[in-house]
């Protein structure tokens, strides 16, 4: 899922919950954006499950986001400690004007499909054509480097859109040609017009263009309180292998309330999506701090440049920076058992 449109966050917040034994009066705030909508997350896991919850020695709160850079924002005032899904554009925009964010757990790919009509075959067949896409956005990225890799840079005309049903809905009336889209937009044009895939955003990031959704937490809280940062994570790994487990359907339905979503709308939309799985964390994250030749730098590095031809940066970050915001110790230890029973 992408989050880095433009949309505020909501102030609201749509949950509460105490943890642990001391008493919840103790315990500190700790204040988790996350995104609502139909694909579930681990977070929402974690809100369905009190006894999960309970694992993190913190109150828990969370807040629904649909824009990356906005909970950047938020991390930076104080008011969100972690950001549950957070793509490449704001994660690297950050790091860029050296913002307190470290990345410490890989979330999941896009979801979004180059979709064409069926006489496109080739991305050869692209030159000349128009394509919508989220602009500014993970899969504007995404797009823009799977162009560049089929030598079109250039000779595709890109439509900027401030949302993709917006994008959609523009390829459905016939005013573009294409949209690089997901969900129901992308749905809509399968069903209505009988557009197809001629890539999608987990092929691109096979290809060398990787937009990955992160969890990030607030570098302060890492310095200051590294244990709750630790079980948080833990809570997420588990939060994730039961969304993607044997009983995986069950839990997905439980989210319901918390999703804004019905059960099974959920099931069916996190079913198969492209998340990152627990063996493939330490390869995207990589096994030690510090480390500029993981995917992640790389990806992240790749972004910087996007970034800087957009006009959101001034220059694009080097390994070295990026690499001082990817911790990997949490989930390392996680993966080797290191959590609360």
């Amino acid at each position: 899922m992408a989050v880095a449109a433009v949309v505020a966050v909501a102030l609201i917040i749509w949950a509460a919950v105490g943890s642990g034994s001391s008493g919840p009066g103790t315990l500190p705030g700790f204040t988790i954006a996350v995104s609502q909508g139909t694909v579930a997350s681990p977070d929402s896991i974690i809100e369905s499950q009190p006894s999960l919850a309970r694992l993190i020695p913190a109150q828990l709160h969370y807040v629904p986001f649909d824009a990356g850079v906005t909970a950047i924002a938020e991390m930076e005032s104080g008011s969100v400690q972690a950001i549950s899904g957070v793509g490449n554009p704001p994660a690297t925009e950050a790091i860029g004007n050296n913002a307190g964010v470290t990345v410490v757990m890989g979330w999941g790919f896009d979801d979004d499909q180059l979709l064409v009509p069926k006489s496109i075959t080739s991305a050869s067949q692209l030159a000349g054509k128009s394509v919508g896409v989220l602009v500014g956005s993970s899969e504007d990225y995404e797009l823009l480097g799977y162009l560049g890799l089929e030598h079109l840079t250039g000779k595709v005309k890109i439509v900027p859109f401030a949302s993709e049903p917006a994008a959609g809905a523009a390829a459905l009336s016939g005013a573009i040609d294409a949209a690089y889209v997901y969900g129901a937009p992308a749905s809509n044009l399968i069903a209505q017009k009988g557009y197809h895939s001629l890539v999608n955003a987990e092929q691109i990031a096979k290809l060398g263009v990787p937009g990955l959704d992160v969890i990030a937490v607030a570098t302060s809280v890492i310095k200051s309180d590294p244990t709750l940062v630790q079980d948080y994570v833990c809570a997420e790994l588990q939060g994730s292998r039961d969304m993607t487990g044997p009983d995986a359907a069950r839990y997905l339905a439980a989210t319901a309330k918390v999703q804004g979503a019905s059960g099974s709308q959920i099931v069916s939309a996190t079913e198969g999506y492209p998340f990152i799985a627990a063996s493939q964390q330490l390869y995207w994250l990589g096994s030690t701090p510090d480390d500029v030749h993981s995917p992640i730098v790389s990806a992240y590095v790749q972004t910087g440049q996007f970034l800087v031809s957009q006009g959101r940066l001034t220059s694009a970050p080097t390994a070295a920076q990026i690499a001082a915001h990817i911790d990997p110790s949490f989930i390392k230890k996680a993966l080797a058992g290191a959590c609360p029973s």
